[in-house]
């Protein structure tokens, strides 16, 4: 594992604040590693330069006083050549035989110690044909330029002290690094205190969403008044919870719902069974007639227990629908004959049944009708009528399905496409009997395949369920 890798590791293995900590600090650092290199550029470059003009300009005017010295040899003032040097600048001229005749400061370090000092690596900002030199703790520019009169020729040295500049630039870097450490160190100090400021809402959501058992789902984290994401997140969390609980809410009561649906036939035909075991056997007419109502609560079992696999699937997305375009009048038609041939306890009617086409499956479509129509009939006394219209309105189809039965009060209309909802007893006639998943299974299909369900009930007077179809064009 490479050293880079084992870094990563150690750092993935971080808090989230350490990360922040860490990283607010490393570009705060890189940020002012910047702007200090920045400023050690141009402070070296504002010592450097001065000095290198002040020799250019101070050699430029020694050339106009050696003008003046060609137009007038006799009465040449040596002194002109110090006037002509900008102050700070040494110059000493030496002959063809390595005498100095010319020295504006005697104090000054010999040629001889300045050549012993040349630096082998100049610093990166001074001129090429200037030679740089460090004598104790001075550091010595010096320039040259050569001078011939009458055949012979002179070397004038031309040296600039910035020994002063040095020490100005040594303060300064100690100064910049000091800054970097007290920068990194408060970049730091300010990046813990922050993150941990930033990041303690969230580990209070963290803390309350650890609180929140599944047996205690009625805890939500807090909203504050800010509106900014951590409270948007919040929202985002109770809306999940508020979710979860009703899901869970929904599973437990259907989970009891069942259990209790289950139950009744369970103990009738446990009842019977007893009954027969005990003065039945030998009746063979009470015999039957048990055995006939075991029979009717084995498959009021099985329906339910269908009923419920049915909704299982739809609950996961597991229901199949071989969906095609289908004759609806065909379907409409075959029902309601069965329908007929069935019933005749009440007056079933098919009023009109126009043509046409749509898109769906089959079986769950004829599931659909066929369910309600049997819950008009188990709400429809005996001798009530059910009636059913499928006409083309455009685009769409209105199938109705209307009874005379006693139907529902204003404040259950909402209510019975929930799973195990019923009537209430007293409006329930005495055929009336169901686990209350018709309805929603109806719904389900309906909502499948784009079909709209509406109700018109009056309590006494009866109810119409018109669904709303999408016609299929051809």
């Amino acid at each position: 594992m490479s050293v880079i890798e084992k870094i990563k590791r150690k750092v993935n293995g971080f808090e989230i604040s350490t990360k922040i900590t860490l990283g607010y600090a490393a570009c705060f650092a890189i940020l002012l590693v910047i702007i200090n290199f920045a400023m050690w550029l141009g402070v070296m470059n504002a010592l450097y330069i001065p000095a290198e003009k002040t020799i250019r300009y101070s050699m430029e005017q020694i050339e106009k006083v050696f003008d003046e010295l060609e137009k007038n040899y006799l009465t040449f003032d040596p002194n002109s050549f110090r006037g002509a040097l900008v102050t700070g600048v040494v110059l000493r001229v030496i002959d063809e035989h390595g005498e100095v005749f010319i020295d504006t400061d005697e104090n000054y370090p010999s040629i001889e110690m300045f050549n012993e000092g040349i630096l082998k690596e100049p610093p990166m900002f001074a001129e090429k044909d200037f030679d740089v030199a460090k004598i104790g703790s001075a550091l010595i520019y010096r320039a040259s330029m050569e001078y011939t009169h009458d055949g012979e020729t002179v070397t004038l040295y031309f040296f600039r002290t910035i020994t002063s500049e040095l020490k100005l630039f040594d303060n300064l870097e100690k100064f910049l690094l000091i800054l970097d450490i007290a920068g990194v160190l408060l970049s730091i100090g300010a990046g813990f205190f922050l993150s941990r400021r930033i990041l303690t809402p969230i580990k209070t959501m963290n803390e309350l969403a650890r609180e929140i058992a599944f047996e205690k789902m009625g805890g939500r984290i807090p909203i504050g008044t800010a509106n900014d994401e951590l409270n948007e997140l919040a929202k985002t969390l109770n809306q999940m919870l508020d979710r979860l609980q009703g899901g869970i809410n929904k599973q437990q009561k259907f989970v009891s719902d069942a259990s209790h649906e289950l139950r009744t036939p369970a103990a009738v035909i446990k009842g019977y069974i007893e009954f027969i075991e005990t003065y039945g056997a030998q009746d063979e007419e009470l015999l039957k007639e048990n055995l006939k109502v075991i029979g009717s609560e084995a498959q009021n079992m099985q329906n339910l227990l269908e009923n419920l696999l049915f909704l299982s699937r739809t609950d996961q997305n597991r229901q199949r629908l071989n969906k095609k375009v289908l004759d609806l009048d065909d379907i409409v038609g075959d029902v309601m004959s069965k329908m007929k041939t069935v019933v005749k306890t009440h007056k079933v009617e098919l009023l009109k049944n126009d043509l046409a086409k749509i898109f769906g499956d089959e079986t769950t479509i004829r599931q659909m009708l066929r369910i309600f129509l049997d819950n008009a009939v188990k709400y429809t006394p005996a001798g009530g009528s059910i009636k059913v219209s499928s006409v083309v309105d455009g685009t769409k189809i209105l199938l109705s399905i209307s009874d005379s039965g006693i139907g529902i009060a204003p404040e259950n209309q909402k209510k019975i496409f929930d799973r195990f909802f019923r009537i209430d007893s007293e409006d329930l006639v005495s055929e009336a009997n169901g686990s209350g998943l018709g309805l929603s299974i109806a719904k389900w299909i309906a909502d499948s395949h784009g079909i709209k369900i509406s109700v018109t009930s009056t309590p006494g007077e009866g109810t119409t369920f018109t669904l709303t179809i999408p016609v299929q064009n051809n």
